[in-house]
C-alpha cells in the first residue's frame, strides 16, 4: 500500500503497477487520526497503529527513520488541524483487526476450529476472530455505522450496560498488543 499525506487527509491505496494507477483509495481525515507506535519483536519491526473512529490498522515502515519521520509528520498535521479548528482529538477509534492468520480457534470459547464451513467473524468492537457462535449479537456502534454490527459476546453483554451516548468509549476496545497488519 501506499500512503499520501496532506495538510487534512491521509489517503492510502494499491497501486496497479501495469495502468500506473492507484485502486481502492481510501480518505482519513486527519482529525480524526491517532498514532501509536509499537514496540519491536523479533518477527516485525517499525510499525505503529493508525487509528480512527471508522477504521484501525497497522502499517510498517522499511527503517526506524521512515517510521519515525512518518508519524512525526502525521502527528504535526493532526496537532496544526486541531489547533487551526479549535476541535478536541477524537478519543473513540474503530478496533483493530487481529489478522486471520493469527487465530485458528476462537479467541472467546477456545473450542471452534476455524475451518471452511465454520467460518471467522470479527467482533467490530475488540477486533477480536470470534467463531459464530460466540458473536451471535449486533450492536449499534454509531462511530462505526449506522446499522447494528457484529459484536462478540462480551462486548455486548458491556456494551448493553453502557448508557446511551456513551458507547464505544466505555465498551473497552483495546487489543491486548497483539501483532495486526494493515489488511482488514
Amino acid at each position: 500500500r501506499q500512503f499520501f499525506l496532506f495538510n487534512d487527509i491521509l489517503v492510502y491505496g494499491n497501486i496497479v503497477i501495469g495502468k500506473k494507477k492507484y485502486n481502492k483509495q481510501h480518505v482519513m481525515p486527519l482529525e480524526e487520526v491517532s498514532l501509536d507506535s509499537i514496540v519491536d519483536n523479533q518477527q516485525y519491526r517499525n510499525g505503529w497503529y493508525i487509528r480512527t473512529t471508522t477504521k484501525s490498522f497497522v502499517v510498517y515502515a522499511a527503517t526506524s527513520t521512515e517510521k519515525q519521520e512518518w508519524m512525526a509528520h502525521i502527528n504535526k498535521c493532526v496537532e496544526d488541524l486541531l489547533r487551526k479548528s479549535g476541535k478536541k482529538p477524537v478519543e473513540n477509534h474503530a478496533a483493530v483487526w487481529v489478522p486471520d492468520t493469527d487465530a485458528s480457534i476462537c479467541m472467546h470459547c477456545k473450542k471452534t476450529q476455524f475451518t471452511f464451513i465454520q467460518r471467522r467473524h470479527h467482533c467490530r468492537s475488540c477486533g477480536a476472530v470470534v467463531c459464530a457462535g460466540c458473536s451471535s449479537k449486533k450492536f449499534l456502534l454509531p462511530q462505526q455505522s449506522t446499522k447494528s454490527l457484529r459484536v462478540c459476546d462480551a462486548c455486548y453483554e458491556r456494551l448493553k450496560h453502557v448508557p446511551s451516548g456513551a458507547g464505544e468509549e466505555s465498551a473497552g476496545s483495546a487489543t491486548g498488543g497483539v501483532k495486526h497488519n494493515a489488511s482488514g
